[in-house]
């Protein structure tokens, strides 16, 4: 089998998170060729596949929506030199591309396409069931596979439950290097690494750590938001009417090693989004032992046991009364982080791409 991997994404170039797959994909012996625009998303990732080996391909303007028919024909190109027999697309116009590609004449094109669905519009509930019915019909008719990351997702695509397959984004090896979990539970903090939009809800949180501080009078919680976005200055101002500016820290864009640094200085990893395709926010402090509060968006059903390894909250009322119920039995914070430091495995590379040899095949 030879695999055609798609590495970047609409406008970012060759991505972080799609580099540490295709590393992986290297690593698990099978061997693929990947595909990426001009650009990178952050600076050494076109180091990191050289380093590790893995044949990577660049086609100028891949990532932006423009000279359809020209990207088409060098991705035909591609496919055929290197005798590519399936192809893993990451986002639709790469299906589109690659699937004119191999329709385009009477007899199709003899390699599967493989789809992995990140988002559609999930955020938005009018837009998020035209994006559903819309993509419904571009995997119905294109994909030979497709990859989801949460039953959330799953049930959404219910009608192409003959094609759908679960299966993780895996996590940075950088996030595996501790073999021991260490927790402060002194205090609460918390942390949510976001960016400032709609359907993130920082709001809610900054609203609940006040309400909590006014009820139980502890000075001591901290509330750690790091991202940017429209909505960074609505939130600061937000704190600051509260009277809490000293309690919620708004570090700013960081980098991923950064907030790997800073879900090691928190204890409780908070996610408020009105919804998640998976949830990088869910599973990196899952992975790094920290204990989980979460609406019921992405994977964190499909990981979650509620007072096990985390607990989900509603709304802004429901949250403040986890909080005051944490803050007083401090060592459920220590107990179900260690819970899910024992699991972690689940979300290395190395498990998922056990998985995916077995998805693809």
């Amino acid at each position: 089998m030879r695999l055609l991997f798609f590495a970047s994404d609409y406008r970012i170039g060759l991505s972080a998170l799609l580099t540490q797959q295709a590393i992986a994909l290297e690593k698990g012996n099978l061997n693929p060729v990947c595909l990426a625009g001009e650009k990178e998303q952050e600076p050494g990732l076109t180091e990191k596949m050289k380093e590790n080996k893995v044949p990577l391909i660049r086609i100028k303007g891949l990532d932006e929506h423009a000279g359809f028919k020209k990207l088409s024909n060098e991705i035909g190109t591609t496919i055929q030199k290197n005798q590519i027999q399936q192809v893993h697309v990451q986002n639709n116009w790469q299906l589109l591309l690659v699937a004119f590609y191999k329709y385009k004449n009477i007899i199709p094109k003899p390699f599967q396409i493989i789809h992995t669905l990140h988002g559609f519009r999930h955020n938005d509930p009018v837009k998020s069931i035209i994006a559903t019915m819309v993509i419904g019909l571009i995997l119905f008719l294109f994909a030979n596979k497709i990859i989801v990351m949460s039953d959330y997702v799953k049930k959404r695509f219910f009608f192409l439950f003959y094609k759908i397959k679960k299966l993780y984004l895996g996590i940075d090896d950088t996030y595996f290097e501790k073999e021991k979990n260490k927790i402060e539970t002194n205090r609460l903090k918390l942390v949510f690494p976001a960016q400032f939009r709609e359907g993130k809800n920082q709001n809610v949180l900054i609203e609940a750590v006040a309400s909590y501080i006014r009820q139980t009078q502890d000075q001591h919680i901290e509330l750690h938001l790091p991202g940017e976005g429209a909505l960074l200055n609505q939130c600061k101002k937000l704190a600051q009417e509260k009277g809490i500016e000293s309690n919620v820290f708004f570090p700013g864009q960081r980098t991923k090693l950064q907030i790997k640094d800073l879900y090691e200085q928190c204890n409780i990893g908070i996610i408020s989004s009105n919804s998640e395709t998976f949830g990088q926010s869910i599973v990196e402090p899952y992975v790094l032992g920290r204990c989980i509060l979460s609406r019921k968006v992405g994977v964190a059903p499909d990981i979650i046991k509620e007072g096990i390894n985390g607990y989900f909250f509603d709304n802004e009322k429901d949250l403040v009364e986890k909080l005051i119920f944490l803050s007083t039995n401090k060592e459920l914070i220590k107990e179900i982080g260690d819970t899910n430091f024992s699991h972690r495995e689940t979300f290395s590379w190395e498990t998922i791409t056990a998985l995916y040899k077995k998805t693809i095949l």
